[in-house]
Parts: C-alpha cells; structure tokens; sequence
C-alpha cells in the first residue's frame, strides 16, 4: 500500500507540473475573479485550461473570441492598406498657412509648409488663406520646393467655409495667379483664362524652386479674401 500511495503522490504531481503551463498561459489566475469584466475565458484558469485541453490552442483567448494582441499596434487595429490608398487618392493631405505682409516681391514671399507624407502613396500639399487688394496690395508671393516631381493642381478659391470647385472659383477678372520659375519666368498664369478660370493642371519638378503669386485685378477697391490651393494630383 505505501509503494501504491507514492505511485499517487508521483502522478499527482506529475499533473501538477503539467498544468503550470497552461495557467500560466492563463494569465495566471491573479485577477480579481469577482470583477464584473472578469467574463472571459481569458481571465478564468479553470475554464481556460478545459479551453486550451478541448480546442488545442497553445494560449487562452479572450472573451471576444479573438485572439489576445500580440503588440500594441495590434490592440489599437490596423486599417485596411487599399482602403487607406483610396482615401489618400480621392482627398489630398493639405498643410494650412496664413499670408503675412510684406509678400508683394518674390524676394521676399512667404514660405507655405506643406503637409507630411506618411507614405509613398500618400498626396500632399498646402493652401494659403489671404487677401488682396486693387490698391494698396496687389499681389501676395509664395515660394515652395516640391520633394519629389509630380502633377499639381493650382486654384483659387474663395475664402474658408466657402466652395472650391468650378462654379465657386474666384473670378479671374477679380483675381488671378501666375506660376513662376526661380528666375522669375512665368510658366503658367490663369489670367483672363476663360476656359481653365482659376484652377490649373502643372508638372513641378522634384528639388526646383517655383514661385506662386496671386494678383489682383479689378477688385472694386476693397479687399477679396482669397485661398490659394497648391497640392499633388
């Protein structure tokens, strides 16, 4: 009979040994079993163990039914990549400036900031809200350096809160842009453009120098307030 007692103790232990694993797998049992988020599989060692015995799982899993996260970036979710994609084609990131005088030559235009590329596929670009004027302030200046060579969209819009595409445009006879080069050759103007009006197609090239420059026309004497958009296709 003692050698029979000491084959149990040996086997009892034995199991013992053989669950360490799979409460372990468990979280342990540690947690407060009265909790009422305590609902899971996941946080119940017993009800784990007869889990990971009946389905064959080398971890427990959550009361969710999906598996456990295996890193942060996974407990957050991750977005779709396609989905991303189409997004980031259908709506350009766009970085907002605000004009400030002086800005009247190209010695001294403003330097919009452009929005950060979070990826190779993502589009980016800048706008400038600003006014101008027939009399005292007839043309705003901005220099940008793309980073990489692409077709851009140029336009010139009315005001935040406001539309931007063909029928809200501002008008070119009230106001117009011009597309330079960094010696000051005009590359592209929308002025008394009939067809195009205030929203134009370009190619700039990665690491050049442009200008960009709103001018007034016939403003009527009082200031139009203006958003000049220059972003990837």
């Amino acid at each position: 009979m003692f050698t029979n007692f000491e084959n149990l103790k040996s086997l009892a232990r034995g199991a013992a040994l053989a669950l360490l694993p799979l409460i372990a797998a468990c979280g342990g049992g540690g947690g407060d079993e009265s909790s009422a988020d305590n609902v899971g599989p996941g946080t119940n060692p017993i009800a784990c163990i007869i889990v990971i015995l009946a389905s064959g799982q080398t971890d427990c899993i959550t009361g969710s039914g999906s598996s456990s996260p295996s890193s942060p970036s996974q407990a957050a979710g991750t977005t779709d990549s396609k989905a991303a994609s189409s997004i980031t084609n259908s709506a350009p990131v766009l970085q907002g400036n605000q004009e400030f005088e002086s800005n009247d030559e190209l010695a001294n235009a403003n330097l919009p900031e452009s929005a950060a590329r979070s990826s190779a596929d993502t589009q980016i670009g800048w706008y400038v809200a600003g006014s101008i004027d027939d009399i005292a302030d007839t043309r705003d200046a901005f220099a940008f350096t793309p980073e990489r060579t692409s077709d851009y969209a140029i336009a010139l819009c009315p005001p935040e809160g406001s539309g931007c595409d063909e029928s809200a445009e501002i008008d070119t006879l009230t106001a117009f842009f011009r597309v330079l080069d960094q010696d000051g050759k005009v590359l592209l103007t929308s002025q008394a453009d009939t067809d195009e009006g205030n929203s134009h197609q370009t190619t700039f090239d990665a690491g050049v120098l442009y200008y960009v420059t709103v001018e007034a026309g016939d403003t009527m004497g009082v200031k139009v307030d203006y958003r000049l958009f220059v972003y990837e296709k």
